[in-house]
């Protein structure tokens, strides 16, 4: 039985773990209870959006869609709805960026290449950020100026230092794409290439050293959590025009334009890896569209 969610009513506008793993983990609670065959829906631009996205975008914001208090939402499922005084504050404020579940396609379909991301943002800059994969039962975190883990996070749920491990640059290691990557790309190298239509498990495993890297057209609340735990490592995640992406959110990264049809979205193709070398080979053997 998931927890009572009232004693959260209090805007958290403040990166707090002993509130946020617990409110995480219900998060992860509602995802399950819905993976075995969850309702689904098409959106306008015909993606897929099931009733866990919906039910844990809701409980999200009952926590920090609260403008009354200085706290905005930008969230994939709500976002096309907030006027853009609240977008304008958001962007200016402190905002929560969140993905319910980012890689709705291998969640609908049962597939455990999905999870929930939650970042915080203030003027434009994220602060702190958490990945859980309930699947793998595992979180990451940022916690100050370094990364955490709650392993078991429907158990026991016990903390540690996580150590970010690094596949090295060798034949084979697994290169991640996202679909508009498999649709739109050509991949020359001859490493084994997996679309798993999951920024957050695509990351998880770049940062456990399960994958080589990650090539992925993104939209802010695909990449937000997972960019607040890069920052604490070595890796590099560059767009294909040569941009460093860091914990800045601005328009020369990022679509942020009103009225954009690519609102939000990263300006052309990111390259995650443990360094430019890797990024160089990849791009070295790949056609990348501009966006």
């Amino acid at each position: 039985m998931r927890a009572n969610w009232y004693h959260f009513l209090k805007a958290m506008k403040t990166w707090d773990i002993p509130k946020l793993l617990p409110l995480l983990r219900e998060c992860g609670e509602i995802a399950l209870e819905y993976y075995a065959d969850p309702p689904i829906e098409l959106k306008a631009d015909q993606s897929i959006v099931t009733a866990a996205d919906q039910a844990i975008e809701a409980r999200l914001a009952a926590e920090f869609d609260r403008p009354d208090k200085g706290s905005y939402l930008i969230g994939e499922e709500t976002v096309t709805s907030r006027s853009e005084t609240y977008i304008q504050n958001a962007l200016t404020g402190t905002a929560w960026i969140v993905d319910p579940i980012d890689g709705t396609a291998p969640y609908s379909a049962h597939l455990p290449a999905w999870g929930i991301s939650v970042a915080l943002m203030e003027k434009g800059i994220i602060k702190a950020g958490a990945i859980y994969l309930p699947p793998q039962n595992d979180c990451l975190f940022t916690d100050h100026d370094r990364v955490r883990r709650c392993a078991d996070m429907r158990g026991n749920g016990k903390l540690e230092d996580f150590s970010f491990k690094f596949h090295p640059l060798t034949p084979d290691g697994i290169i991640s794409i996202s679909q508009h990557s498999a649709k739109h790309a050509v991949f020359t190298m001859s490493n084994q290439v997996f679309a798993w239509s999951g920024c957050v498990a695509s990351f998880y495993n770049l940062f456990i050293g399960k994958i080589l890297a990650y090539v992925a057209s993104l939209n802010l609340w695909d990449i937000a959590g997972s960019l607040a735990i890069l920052q604490h490592s070595a890796m590099v995640v560059r767009s294909q025009t040569g941009n460093y992406l860091s914990d800045r959110i601005d328009n020369d990264l990022f679509d942020l334009k009103p009225g954009s049809p690519n609102r939000w979205k990263l300006r052309g193709f990111a390259i995650a890896a443990p360094d430019d070398a890797t990024i160089d080979f990849i791009l070295n053997r790949s056609s990348l569209p501009k966006s």
